[in-house]
């Protein structure tokens, strides 16, 4: 068994959850009626919303891909992991706020980077 393997299972399942959960998340809200789009345009908001549901869809494929490839060399789940964490850095690196949330905005950091973390070493391994 390669060194990354149970990592990158336990990640990829954790992204699996984290894609359906957000997605119903966002359902739920769009369907409350809770989300405040501000000035946007309905072309702009109908692009925010298929975003979020292309994010989500994009974890749950990942986390997918992760674990049927896990116990491979595989240079997708790499690539995968890549994908998955830049965007929540960026986030992360463009926060403003109070504490709360900076510290809430660096702990989402933390799954993506498993992912990626054991996707690297089953890939070195």
């Amino acid at each position: 068994m390669r060194s990354g393997t149970k990592g990158l299972r336990i990640a990829s399942l954790l992204q699996i959850i984290f894609g359906v959960g957000y997605f119903f998340l966002a359902r739920y809200l769009l369907g409350e009626g809770e989300v405040v789009l501000g000035d946007l345009s309905g072309e702009d908001a109908l692009m925010t919303v298929l975003i979020s549901y292309g994010g989500c869809a994009f974890q749950v494929i990942a986390g997918l891909i992760g674990l049927a490839l896990a116990n491979r060399k595989s240079l997708l789940t790499v690539i995968l992991g890549i994908l998955l964490f830049l965007p929540v850095l960026v986030n992360f690196i463009n926060t403003e706020g109070d504490v709360l949330t900076i510290v809430i905005t660096a702990v989402t950091l933390v799954f993506p980077y498993l992912y990626l973390h054991n996707a690297w070493k089953n890939f070195k391994a």
